[in-house]
């Protein structure tokens, strides 16, 4: 993987991740100490954060290490932003609800296949 997709790909995590949260930049830049402006960048692939950064994002901003970096994993899926707002509300979701969901999914799935 080149730098300029994994920048994207990061990018794109920590965005959606905001967004499932229903949190603004300014939001996510009070809890984590980032500059807006950075913070911009970064959801927009124009940079890549360091290290420090990283570690303040999960540590501040709540997010699981996990999260940010599956897209590194040689069988990983590309995914849109927002299939990776789905993502983040589901896992915030009761077993019994998720089990709804899926039925729901499944019969999408089934009715456009």
């Amino acid at each position: 993987m080149d730098l300029k997709t994994a920048k994207k790909e990061f990018g794109l995590r920590v965005k959606s991740y905001r967004n499932s949260r229903n949190l603004t930049q300014e939001q996510f830049c009070s809890l984590t100490d980032l500059e807006q402006a950075n913070l911009s960048n970064i959801e927009n692939g124009k940079t890549y954060p360091g290290f420090m950064t990283i570690c303040t994002m999960i540590e501040k901003g709540g997010i699981e290490p996990d999260f940010l970096f599956r897209f590194l994993s040689s069988n990983s899926v590309k995914y849109d932003t927002i299939d990776y707002e789905i993502m983040n509300i589901l896992v915030t979701l009761s077993e019994p609800a998720k089990k709804n969901i899926k039925n729901i999914l499944e019969m999408i799935n089934k009715n456009y296949s």
